[in-house]
């Protein structure tokens, strides 16, 4: 057999060749068969080992074999390679299964799986503790932070109105009210009203033995026009045999109606009269639940009588003005709570900066007990303009009977658009019925508007004038119509 040739590399074989031989041991030439490794004992145990005992076998030990410590490399290695030499060395010694070692009191892996239906009840069991915690937790802590925040925002309206009251002087208030009076005291007038009276009243005269037929009114009135025109109210005026109008300024002048309008309880007044001073307009649609008004009228004959208050609601539909003569379903009353009795009616209500936004119209019972109505100044503002120009006003006709839609026919969740149910035609050649509304429709829209109840359909189409083409959306058997009506002119006995 031919001997084995040494194909190891040249740094491994002078590596090999600078390693001291131990005692006892000799180096094998190339081609023979290494000897088995000697472990290494550390230096300090060696130190002591008497002679005979480092040339006995070890005796077998139940401990695990220790790894031997890597032996230095030799000084005399040329070049640096012992650091190289070494660490390849014993890369290629080492054995990679000698690495893996199992990591004590470790459970076995099938342990983890022994028991996956105790893992899922414990997860559930967790969940339903986490969604218990939740449901009970939540709310409280949600209505503790929504009360904090609102806690929050009284606390800052505290310190708000707290520093603006520091800068507010009364004495700027009370100059402020002061100029609301002086702006709108020139615009109103008192209004006296001699009428006849009724043969129910002549016959207590004859009980008392008087010879005064005549009776007399009286009432308030606002200047709105320089050339003498006044706005009041229509039962203020009505049936007056003689109507005088006394001026701010103490002139007394004879007054003329030009024209009056039963179902807003409004009238025009004239007067010859020069240096007058009217009011300026307002926006009652502008003005908000909430702000000052003043009254200023005539209550009980005393003339020039201011009182203050606020706007309490708008859009109001009360019997008060019915007694008066006007019809409900053309009102849109405000509210306040401004006092007003018997003599402010046909007086103005002002805002803050002394602009009209009503006129006082209706209370209820028959003296003031806190709440008082008055005709919004937009619709008070088109009433006067249209008697201006026809002595009357002409309002649009539909030429239908109308209900209001009850619960079972109502459309939608809001109960305040309802709309107007359609009880009959008038006649076939009547707007409506050219138009093709039927009975049993439920208009739901005029205009593109969304119609709230009857009186508000009513008050659409009786704003508009005769020939005014209004678009109707209608409700019938389940499906939306869309109709074009041409308006005709309301019958005049129809108002009264």
């Amino acid at each position: 057999m031919a001997p084995m040739r040494d194909e190891s590399p040249p740094r491994l074989k002078a590596f090999r060749n600078s390693i001291p031989t131990p005692p006892g041991q000799s180096v094998p030439s190339p081609g023979q068969p290494a000897p088995p490794p000697v472990v290494s004992q550390p230096h300090d145990e060696l130190s002591q080992a008497q002679p005979e005992l480092s040339r006995a076998q070890p005796e077998p030990s139940q401990e695990p074999p220790q790894r031997a410590p890597a032996m230095e490399p030799s000084t005399d290695l040329r070049d640096g390679e012992a650091a190289d030499n070494s660490s390849d060395l014993l890369a290629s010694e080492l054995n990679p299964t000698d690495c893996v070692e199992t990591p004590v009191g470790a459970a076995p892996v099938e342990a983890s799986n022994r028991h996956p239906l105790l893992q899922s009840l414990t997860l559930l069991l967790s969940m339903v503790i986490m969604l218990a915690v939740a449901r009970f937790s939540v709310p409280s802590i949600v209505e503790e932070i929504r009360y904090a925040w609102h806690r929050g925002e009284l606390r800052a309206e505290y310190e708000t109105g707290s520093d603006g009251l520091k800068n507010v002087s009364l004495d700027s208030i009370n100059r402020a009210y002061q100029m609301v009076t002086s702006a709108v005291g020139p615009s109103v007038v008192h209004i006296d009203v001699t009428r006849k009276a009724t043969e129910q009243e002549k016959e207590v005269h004859r009980m008392l033995n008087s010879d005064l037929f005549s009776l007399s009114d009286q009432g308030s009135g606002v200047v709105v026009g320089a050339e003498g025109f006044i706005l009041t109210n229509r039962h203020v005026i009505i049936d007056g045999e003689s109507i005088s109008v006394t001026l701010s300024d103490g002139r007394r002048r004879p007054a003329m109606v030009v024209g009056t309008d039963p179902l807003t309880d409004l009238a025009v007044l004239k007067i010859e009269a020069t240096q007058l001073l009217p009011i300026t307009w307002g926006d009652s649609d502008a003005l908000r639940v909430g702000s000052p008004v003043w009254a200023v009228g005539s209550p009980f004959g005393l003339d020039r009588t201011v009182t203050f208050g606020i706007l309490s609601g708008k859009h109001r539909m009360v019997r008060a003005g019915e007694r008066n003569g006007s019809s409900g379903r053309y009102q849109d009353f405000m509210q306040s709570d401004v006092a007003v009795n018997p003599g402010n009616s046909g007086g103005p209500l002002v805002d803050a900066r002394g602009t009209l936004v009503g006129i006082n119209t209706a209370i209820v019972g028959d003296t003031y007990q806190g709440v008082s109505f008055s005709i919004p100044s937009n619709l008070s503002k088109q009433i006067y303009e249209r008697i201006l120009e026809t002595g009357f006003v002409q309002r649009g006709y539909l030429g239908v009977s109308l209900e209001e839609v009850p619960d079972e026919m109502l459309i939608g969740d809001n109960t305040r658009v309802r709309g107007a149910l359609v009880l009959g035609v008038a006649r076939s050649e009547s707007p409506a019925g050219n138009a093709g509304v039927q009975s049993g429709d439920i208009i739901r829209r005029a205009n593109g508007e969304e119609v709230s109840d009857v009186g508000h359909l009513m008050r659409i189409v009786g704003n508009a004038h005769a020939g005014a083409v209004v678009d109707l959306g209608i409700r019938r058997d389940g499906e939306e119509l869309e109709l074009t009506v041409t308006l005709g002119n309301r019958p005049v006995t129809l108002d009264r």
